[in-house]
């Protein structure tokens, strides 16, 4: 690290003198900072989450995350990771439980927020954006995409207290719907961030600002390999910071999904005859279902069902079908 600065400072003295921000960055590059999402908050989401909503969710909570996260890595190892890499280290003590907790909702809550795009002028959704390849395979599997719309929002339903709703993929193209608890993610397994697949796509998350110096991926793992299922912990939180992240979350294991039948046929009941899904899932698509999601946005403590159903004139499928064609490429297509 060391050596980075200097050779940044050494060559660029009179640039850093006029700018007294790369030094900020410097001192600083073991804290994790607010950033904005790809859209203008103040603006809010259409008709899923309004400015004040949207702004709680995108810059308070996530704010909060991060200086809790700022907070349990200080004088450890993880101080100079990334969120994505603390999530990895923390997975595999059981003592840095609460510090994956925080690292694991601040990248849940980043993809959440990836996943959002604010609607068009005249337009009820997106789903003009999305590719042929992948509305085909939706058919395919679900029966309709107002299938798979019914699928994600009963999961959501079902759950009882906080947690994520994720559309995922296989490498051979079979979707799949999935929750898990608390901070429990599918964005990591093993040691390999999921979102290394697809290149150009950095691990940065909404709220992280970026380094400089900082290593592209992580040390030591191929991006490109088969990563498997990791095993996240959870924790809860005794600090005092404003906002509130929750004060509770549950173990989740996404390798429990292939080990424990009845789990998979509650997800998947009504594809029950289709083939199951590979070792290895890529997240497509993700829905925070937290209580102050919804009831900031003014649907009520019980206005679960409503913020679901809303969920989808805000979709991004652009970018899903993107994702898909990247992890379960068309090999129809191929042979032509």
């Amino acid at each position: 690290m060391h050596r980075i600065a200097s050779q940044l400072l050494a060559g660029s003295a009179r640039h850093a003198r006029r700018s007294p921000s790369v030094f900020r960055v410097l001192a600083s590059r073991s804290l994790h900072h607010r950033v904005q999402p790809p859209y203008n908050v103040e603006d809010g989401m259409g008709d899923f989450l309004p400015p004040a909503s949207l702004k709680m969710i995108a810059e308070d909570y996530q704010q909060g995350l991060l200086d809790r996260l700022n907070d349990e890595v200080k004088d450890t190892p993880q101080r100079p990771r990334s969120v994505v890499q603390t999530v990895i280290e923390a997975a595999q003590d059981p003592s840095k439980a609460l510090m994956f907790s925080y690292a694991s909702e601040a990248l849940n809550n980043s993809f959440f927020l990836q996943c959002l795009k604010p609607p068009r002028a005249g337009a009820l959704d997106h789903e003009d954006d999305m590719s042929q390849y992948l509305s085909g395979r939706i058919r395919e599997q679900f029966g309709s995409v107002a299938q798979l719309k019914s699928t994600f929002g009963a999961t959501a339903l079902g759950m009882f207290g906080s947690g994520w709703v994720w559309l995922v993929c296989d490498q051979s193209g079979e979707l799949a719907v999935i929750p898990t608890f608390g901070a429990g993610t599918l964005l990591v397994r093993s040691q390999v961030p999921i979102q290394t697949h697809i290149k150009g796509t950095s691990t940065a998350v909404i709220g992280e600002e970026p380094i400089i110096g900082r290593p592209r991926g992580i040390p030591g793992v191929n991006p490109t390999g088969q990563p498997a299922a990791s095993s996240p912990a959870s924790g809860v939180s005794s600090q005092q910071h404003p906002p509130h992240p929750p004060t509770q979350t549950r173990q989740f294991s996404s390798s429990a999904l292939r080990a424990n039948d009845s789990f998979r046929v509650a997800s998947l009941s009504d594809h029950a005859n289709r083939p199951p899904l590979g070792d290895t899932l890529f997240p497509l698509l993700c829905v925070s279902v937290h209580e102050h999601a919804w009831v900031s946005a003014g649907y009520g403590v019980w206005g679960k069902e409503e913020y679901m159903k809303r969920f989808w004139s805000v979709v991004n499928w652009e970018q899903v079908s993107r994702h898909y064609a990247i992890y379960a490429p068309d090999r129809s297509t191929a042979d032509i």
